[in-house]
Order: C-alpha cells, then structure tokens, then sequence
C-alpha cells in the first residue's frame, strides 16, 4: 500500500516542478501572444457555432477521404496562377471577346436561327454542308481568277443570252416547241431524223439538179423559136442527145410513179 502512494506523490511533485518550470520560462510577451491565440480560437469557434459551419464537417470529411479537397486546392492555385498571368490587355480582350460572344446569342435568340439548327444537323449528317463548303469554295477560287475583262465578257454572254431568250419568246418560240412536241408524238420528228443524214448525202445531187435547171433554162431563153410540126420534131428526135434526155425523162417519170404508188 506504501509504494503505490509513494510514487503517485513522486510523480504529483515532478508534475509540480514541470509546471513551475514552464511558469518561469514564460515571457510576457509569450503569455500576450497565446492568451491572443486563445481568444482567436474562441472567436472562431464561436463564429463556426453561429454560422452552423459544424453541419459542414461531415461533407467537408468525405472531401478529405476522396481527395476532392486537394482537387479543389489544386483548381484555386491554377486559378490564382492564371489571374497573375494575365494583363490588363488580355483582361480588355476577353472581356470584348465575351461582350460579342453575348451579342451573338443575343442576335441568334432574337432571328430565331435556333429554329435552323435541326436542318444544319441533317445536313452534316448526311454530307450536304460538306459539299456547300466545297461548292463555296470553288466560287471563291473561280472569283479570285477572274479579271476585269472576263467578268465583262460573262456579263456580255449573259445579257445576249437573255436577249435571245426575249426575242425567242417574242418570234412564238413556245409554238415552235408545242410543234415538235407534235411531231414527237406522231412520229414525225424520228423519220425527220432518220431522213436528214440521207438528204445531207445528197446535197451534192440536188445542187446538180438545180443547176442543171438554170443551165437549160438559160439556154432555152437563147435558142430560137421551134418551127412546129412532125418535120421539127422528127428532126429534134434524130439528135442521140435529145434521144438521152427523154429516155432520162422517161425513166425518171417511171421511178416517181412506182414511188407514188408504193406510199
């Protein structure tokens, strides 16, 4: 029963001792600074009650566990580091940029371009604005190479085709039309087509025809007057070449006859 007691007053006294020690290496100015400290922590303590900071300690603890809190340390830093990267200028042209960025939406809620939106989608979707692109571009190439003259000249080509197009319209080119749509439907049209290449063959022919015509027209107008009866006309027939041309005659009478007939 002695030794316990004893030891528990041995160790009451050097508790003392500590004690004493600790008094008399403190400071005045160690006592003010940790009675501040003091009344710091109180304060706070006190403002965490008031505020009901206390309900935030649980979520703040799982912050702790899943390291959401060292993400969010790390996103301040960054965003510190940022703020003292950028200059007054920079700050000037990102708030223009997000001025305008806000004008824009402004302008596209009030042209109600939302409503284009699904049309766009169906268009990238299947390729269209991929080939509008495309298309844009070779405009733009084709007006990048284009000079003065030739833009004149595309003018120029442009309005007397138009002119055309009038005069056509004007001269009944719509009952020309409205006449081979006829010929289409009856079928004369085709065996137009089919003839013309035969006739272009004998183009050659006809122009022989023709100036065989004028040649014994002209010579008929220098010849003198026929004598008339059998005796001028038997001597007209004992020329071979008289001969040649009314058997010419005759057989050409006979082919259009049996051509005639056959129609």
């Amino acid at each position: 029963m002695n030794a316990p007691n004893t030891e528990r007053a041995a160790l009451t006294e050097e508790l003392e001792r500590v004690a004493a020690a600790a008094r008399d290496s403190l400071t005045d100015e160690m006592v003010s600074r940790l009675a501040g400290t003091a009344s710091d922590a109180m304060d706070l303590i006190d403002r965490v009650n008031r505020t009901g900071l206390g309900k935030a300690i649980p979520a703040l603890a799982e912050m702790v566990n899943n390291g959401d809190l060292d993400r969010l340390a790390k996103l301040a830093r960054v965003y510190v580091s940022a703020e003292d990267a950028l200059t007054d200028e920079m700050v000037g042209r990102l708030s223009e940029t997000i001025g305008e960025g806000m004008s824009l939406l402004d302008q596209v809620n009030r042209s109600g371009l939302e409503k284009a939106i699904p049309a766009l989608a169906r268009m990238v979707n299947n390729g269209d604005l991929d080939r509008l692109s495309s298309l844009a571009r070779v405009y733009a190439s084709a007006e990048d190479a284009l000079t003065d003259e030739m833009v004149g000249r595309v003018a120029e080509t442009v309005a007397e085709g138009m002119s055309l197009l009038d005069r056509l319209s004007r001269g009944g080119a719509g009952r020309l039309v409205e006449m081979l749509g006829q010929m289409e439907a009856s079928g004369n049209l085709q065996r137009m087509a089919e003839t013309t290449p035969r006739l272009i063959q004998r183009l050659d022919m006809l122009e022989g025809m023709l100036g065989a015509l004028d040649a014994a027209a002209a010579e008929s107008a220098r010849a003198p007057r026929a004598p008339g009866g059998f005796g001028g006309l038997w001597s007209m027939m004992r020329d071979p070449d008289n001969q040649d041309a009314l058997r010419y005659l005759i057989n050409l009478g006979k082919a259009m006859r049996r051509s005639a007939v056959k129609k």
